[in-house]
């Protein structure tokens, strides 16, 4: 508004999909080069949180997960808490720059795997995955949160390729 001054964000600009779906379009990125950037992007993200994160987003994480476990027979609602847990990690980082790329890749995961959540085989073992995730973080271990984020991250591409691979033989 003209003559309101200048105003500060707080958090990290929300950016939501919509860049990213337009960079895949044009692009014709494939799925493989999506994940392979965001296994890059959060594996390092939690090694950062592991050095960053506060006692509140160390609380949110914490409730994401938890909720994730009280939402192992609905798929969806795991999947919001899901993206939500992985949005606390990209918080907790220490850096605006990530949060938000964090959060935009996130938006787009959400919207790509919203469609086949449905048909997740374990949804259990993706919860387990995260909880090492926070343990590692929680403890402060940088090595530890980068490797159980990249596990958690290459079990998921495996997981959805099978999904994929299902759908496409029908």
């Amino acid at each position: 508004r003209r003559g309101a001054g200048a105003c500060t964000a707080d958090g990290p600009p929300a950016l939501g999909s919509e860049p990213l779906r337009m960079l895949a379009s044009l692009h014709r990125l494939t799925p493989a080069e999506m994940f392979e950037a965001r296994l890059v992007l959060e594996a390092g993200v939690a090694a950062l949180a592991a050095e960053h994160a506060s006692p509140e987003t160390l609380a949110t994480m914490a409730e994401e997960l938890s909720e994730m476990f009280a939402s192992l027979e609905d798929p969806q609602a795991f999947l919001v808490h899901d993206v939500r847990f992985h949005r606390a990690v990209g918080a907790a980082c220490g850096n605006r720059v990530l949060a938000a790329l964090v959060e935009m890749v996130s938006a787009q995961f959400y919207e790509l795997r919203r469609r086949t959540i449905r048909k997740a085989r374990d949804l259990k073992e993706s919860a387990e995955l995260h909880r090492r995730v926070y343990r590692a973080i929680r403890a402060r271990d940088r090595e530890a949160a980068r490797a159980a984020m990249t596990e958690h991250l290459e079990k998921a591409r495996h997981a959805q390729t099978l999904e994929r691979d299902e759908r496409e033989t029908r």
